[in-house]
């Protein structure tokens, strides 16, 4: 009984034997899959064996292990160490970002993310749930996701919205152009777009395409349309009779621009085919069109201000600095007597003087005047017709004194 007392006080009063451990260090041991780690012992031992946590073993004081993607806790055991040494926990990460090659400007698209060992994977501040995430497509920049230290990069060429549409009326003559418009206006430099030519009647098949900037794919857009020439007449209406008009006052022919072919249209055209010796129809044929597109500003024959009066052709012209300002058709003397040469303006009327409506008298009762009826040949009585709806405008235009010639 006293040989087990001793025993326990020895036993008791003798210190146990501690290990220290050798202690472990080792290059970066969380980062993308397939990860390198290099494991170094930092004691003196005969011996070093590493279980690297995946299955696998080895030996040696330093050594290198290339880790799959998952979660791994390797040891070490030594002589300084007996037991297994923790070596750190290693985190190897696969990370794989998937989404559309392309997509267009505004559009929602679903991203993938697949991530070795499960780990959450957020994207511009917002988190993928059971490995998904919606977005929109609104610029050009890559899409980065982040999976603890790990990123994965999808890019996703951008498809701009291209617009295009017509401005004016597609018919021959006409001012017609493409425009086009490009959303965002960041995405490109837009080709193709602007005046169309309208000499002849056609199909127009007109192709507008961007030259794209960064990360935003190219973009083509066709559109057809058919440049007609419309056959016109007293009561015509619509864009076309648009048309007709604004050219005729381009040409400097008396005509009010209203879209509504009426005897201003019709007497516009007679003066314009008197001008251009053409038949005096006054309605408007391809043609015509291809003649109105062709012709100039008549001239005068005289220099200065003045008014002139051409018998063959029945038109009168308002001249100033020696150019037409004004092409009016008129009427002269049936039987040929509208007195040629100079004259000068030595009475004016506002209004009615019997049946001539704001008559300005230059040879006795000869007169420039306004009538209802101003047919494109010779049918008055001496004096020269005006349509009356332009008479006052005419009127406006003739001074007291004011030189008008007349001739064949």
């Amino acid at each position: 009984m006293r040989r087990i007392a001793v025993a326990a006080f020895v036993a008791l009063a003798l210190p146990s034997i501690a290990h220290a451990g050798c202690g472990v260090s080792s290059t970066r041991i969380t980062g993308r899959s397939p990860l390198a780690v290099t494991f170094t012992a930092a004691c003196t031992s005969s011996t070093y064996t590493w279980s690297f946590g995946d299955g696998t073993t080895g030996t040696g004081q330093t050594i290198r292990h290339v880790y799959r993607a998952g979660v791994y806790r390797p040891t070490l055991t030594s002589d300084a160490q007996p037991d297994p040494e923790p070596a750190g926990t290693v985190l190897s990460i696969a990370l794989h970002l998937q989404g559309p090659a392309k997509a267009r400007y505004g559009q929602w698209v679903t991203l993938h993310a697949a991530v070795t060992p499960r780990l959450p994977v957020t994207l511009r501040g917002r988190q993928f749930v059971h490995g998904k995430l919606y977005v929109r497509v609104l610029g050009a920049a890559p899409w980065v996701a982040h999976a603890g230290s790990v990123t994965s990069t999808v890019r996703i060429v951008a498809v701009p919205k291209l617009v295009v549409h017509l401005v004016g009326t597609p018919i021959v003559g006409s001012h017609l152009r493409v425009e086009a418009t490009l959303h965002p206006a960041g995405a490109g430099r837009i080709v193709g777009a602007g005046p169309v030519d309208t000499r002849t009647a056609r199909t127009a098949r007109l192709t507008v395409s961007t030259r794209p900037a960064a990360g935003w794919a190219a973009v083509r857009t066709s559109v057809q349309t058919e440049i007609v020439v419309p056959r016109l007449a007293l009561g015509s209406r619509g864009p076309g009779v648009l048309q007709l008009e604004q050219r005729l006052r381009e040409l400097h022919y008396a005509v009010e621009v209203d879209g509504v072919y009426g005897d201003d249209d019709v007497e516009a055209v007679y003066a314009f085919q008197k001008v251009e010796g053409l038949p005096r129809t006054g309605t408007v044929t391809p043609g015509l069109w291809s003649d109105l597109l062709h012709a100039g500003i008549p001239r005068a024959r005289y220099p200065g201000n003045h008014i002139e009066v051409d018998k063959t052709r029945q038109v009168l012209f308002v001249v100033r600095d020696g150019k037409v300002v004004l092409v009016v058709a008129v009427s002269t003397g049936a039987t040929g007597n509208t007195p040629l040469g100079l004259w000068h303006v030595y009475r004016k009327v506002t209004g009615f003087d019997w049946v001539l409506y704001y008559p300005n008298y230059f040879l006795r009762g000869f007169a420039v005047h306004g009538y209802p009826d101003v047919p494109p040949y010779p049918a008055s009585h001496g004096c020269v017709r005006i349509p009356m709806w332009v008479a006052t405008r005419v009127y406006d235009e003739i001074a007291l004194g004011t030189a008008i010639y007349i001739y064949t």
